[in-house]
């Protein structure tokens, strides 16, 4: 029997902790899973408000009641990459949906910190031009 251990899963806007049994595959809590998308295992499928999206290999998505991370993030349009060994996974949205935003010139909403230490959303700035500089040393 594998036992969950703590995992980090990056999303576009934060880093979440999560617990998960990681292997061959990266399975979590459906719970958790809601949590992260905002998508709920119900028996019809993976389903938001009164959208749901079938899982027709019940097998491959669910294991002892756990959710496969990996093999549920297409059915709702999410491209997921894991790192088991090191127990990390970067979730976004697909390359068609990450595509449309880029055509549509909205950026996602996102809160960060500013020199200050305070909390600064983009929405904050309600439809007024931003100039968003980053910076990184890797």
């Amino acid at each position: 029997m594998v036992t969950a251990r703590t995992a980090t899963i990056i999303n576009d806007v934060e880093h979440v902790e999560v617990d998960a049994v990681l292997g061959s595959r990266w399975l979590m809590q459906p719970d958790a899973f809601q949590s992260l998308t905002g998508w709920t295992l119900k028996p019809e499928g993976l389903c938001r408000g009164d959208v749901c999206a079938p899982i027709y290999h019940r097998d491959k998505v669910l294991a002892d009641g756990l959710i496969d991370l990996q093999e549920a993030a297409p059915i709702i349009g999410l491209s997921v990459v894991t790192d088991p060994d090191r127990g990390v996974a970067a979730l976004t949205a697909s390359a068609p949906a990450r595509a449309q935003e880029m055509i549509s010139l909205q950026a996602p909403d996102f809160t960060l910190s500013n020199l200050a230490g305070e909390p600064v959303s983009l929405h904050d700035f309600n439809r007024r031009k931003v100039l968003l500089l980053a910076w990184s040393s890797w």
